[in-house]
């Protein structure tokens, strides 16, 4: 096993868009897994991944995370009934620190911490095991000093009494006394080197934890670092391969047409790769990849990514040029709508509302609202909807898209819906948004071109409301002080009249009792006329 992990970096074979170490790695892996006589397939599912994974880890194409390789090992351990030698794991894992560290400096920096920490913490721990071990002998030589000074004082009263006793006596005790004397002075040297040693010991026990603090409060500072440039278990996915790496793998991917793989490894990077990259693959996108391609991209960024991520980006995407930005924005469009919730609207839409092509008539922020709107059930949930994000405040221009899906209501089967959702902003004091809503919902080009099928559907609609609705609507449209959408719902009140035209001359007089049937007329008002010439001539004859 150890020639396996030695000789692996001798293969020389690497497909277009892999790295060398990550293709060695992986050439060392598949022998060790060769050896479990069993399928990729067979293994995925041992192991709960992806079989497509285990296939990218075994062939080289995709660095594997940690836990894959001391699996594979560990079961490769298990199948032989013998643990690999210790050389042939740590060159594994050396291979493998060497390909993280082409892939994900980062990452390999922060695995690099991880390995001195636990050295530390093991050196912390010997450290503290001297010190207990010499705190012990210390404690059992000052016992033995303390044993030999009992001895000595003994000795010495023994020799004072038996002083008129015969000289050879007296010699063998002196003896005696100056052994043990000896032995305690000794023991007191050895006792005062240990309390030196001791204090070393101590000392190098408190340089130990000191660095091992240091180290473990360096790794959590990285940990924190990498887990806001990323989410957690993303280990290993396509985020871990340099950007032009990817792309070349994409490229073979097409080419060899391994769709589903290449598509998931997209929506991978959408989820997990900077923004600057993510932007640079869009570009790039753009030129090697098709609208289908992009269009998802672009949508899985807006799907998978933080609220702040997702502003971001659309804010990058405003430098964005091309024949195809329109499709690219709507699929953005649609995926941030999806996540949109009452609790985050505000902020969403607050940070998007400036944020497109006000040139072009595309504001994203306004994209997103609209896309609520047609998703609301109930008129006075849109009211409700475009009352909290303040709406009201923005520029024409900045709630374009708002106002035609307040007026198209196609998805409700409520006929009244879209006029009822322009009563209700009428009634909530949201006037700029109620005539946005009107000129979409009134028939455009009313003079001199009619669209019959719009005015009569809006004859329908207002014929439908109630009385104190229809109130409100003619009130504010004669109030309104705009000749275009006066003459707009008096031309189709006109031309759908039947009988003595009741809707008609009840617009009529409130206009009249407003002083605003001169918004009618083009010699004072702005632009072509805003009314039939038969118009003109059935109001004067009223009111003449």
């Amino acid at each position: 096993m150890a020639e396996i992990a030695r000789t692996s970096g001798a293969s020389s074979r690497i497909e277009r868009g892999e790295l060398a170490e990550v293709a060695e790695l992986g050439n060392v892996l598949k022998k060790l897994f060769i050896t479990l006589d069993i399928n990729q397939s067979q293994y995925a599912r041992r192991i709960h991944i992806d079989k497509s994974t285990v296939s990218r880890y075994l062939s080289g194409t995709r660095l594997p995370t940690k836990e894959f390789v001391q699996r594979l090992v560990s079961e490769v351990e298990e199948d032989r009934g013998v643990p690999l030698q210790r050389e042939a794991k740590e060159a594994i894992h050396g291979q493998w620190l060497a390909a993280l560290q082409v892939c994900d400096p980062a990452e390999h920096t922060l695995e690099t911490l991880r390995a001195e920490l636990a050295r530390s913490k093991r050196n912390a721990e010997r450290a503290h095991r001297n010190v207990e071990a010499l705190h012990r002998l210390l404690e059992q030589k000052e016992s033995e000093a303390h044993a030999a000074a009992d001895d000595l004082t003994r000795l010495r009263l023994d020799w004072s009494a038996e002083r008129t006793a015969a000289s050879r006596e007296q010699l063998q005790l002196r003896q005696e006394c100056d052994s043990l004397s000896s032995s305690r002075e000794a023991l007191l040297r050895e006792i005062e080197q240990l309390k030196e040693d001791l204090r070393e010991a101590e000392r190098q026990r408190a340089e130990a934890e000191v660095h091992r603090h240091e180290l473990r409060d360096r790794v959590l500072r990285l940990e924190e670092e990498l887990a806001e440039r990323e989410p957690t278990g993303t280990a290993g996915t396509a985020a871990r391969i340099p950007l032009d790496v990817f792309q070349a793998q994409l490229l073979r991917m097409w080419k060899e047409e391994e769709f589903p793989e290449a598509a998931r490894d997209l929506t991978e990077a959408a989820w997990v790769r900077p923004l600057d990259e993510v932007a640079a693959l869009v570009d790039w996108l753009a030129i090697h990849g098709d609208e289908e391609k992009i269009n998802a991209f672009v949508a899985d960024v807006g799907r998978l990514r933080s609220i702040e991520d997702v502003i971001q980006f659309c804010r990058r995407l405003m430098l964005w040029r091309g024949d195809g930005s329109r499709g690219i924005l709507d699929s953005l469009v649609a995926a941030i709508a999806s996540r949109t919730t009452e609790r985050n609207v505000v902020r969403v839409y607050r940070e998007l509302r400036r944020v497109g092509f006000g040139n072009r008539g595309y504001v994203i922020g306004d994209r997103v609202l609209s896309a609520l709107v047609r998703r609301a059930n109930e008129p006075l949930a849109v009211v409700a909807l475009l009352r909290k994000v303040g709406a009201e405040e923005c520029s024409p221009h900045e709630v374009r898209a708002t106002a035609y899906a307040v007026a198209s209501g196609s998805r409700h089967s409520n006929a009244l819906f879209p006029l009822l959702v322009v009563i209700g902003l009428i009634n909530e004091g949201m006037p700029k948004l109620a005539r946005a809503g009107l000129s979409e919902l009134c028939p455009r080009g009313v003079y001199p071109v009619m669209s019959g099928q719009r005015a009569a559907r809006f004859h329908a609609l207002v014929e439908g409301l109630d009385e104190g609705s229809r109130d409100v609507l003619f009130g504010f449209v004669a109030g309104a002080d705009s000749g275009h959408i006066a003459g707009r719902i008096a031309e189709a009140l006109f031309q759908h009249r039947e009988g003595e035209g009741k809707l008609l001359d009840r617009l009529l007089d409130e206009l009249r009792d407003r002083d605003a049937l001169e918004l009618l007329f083009p010699e004072i008002s702005v632009g072509r006329p805003v009314a039939s010439p038969e118009l003109r001539t059935y109001v004067t004859n009223r009111y003449r």
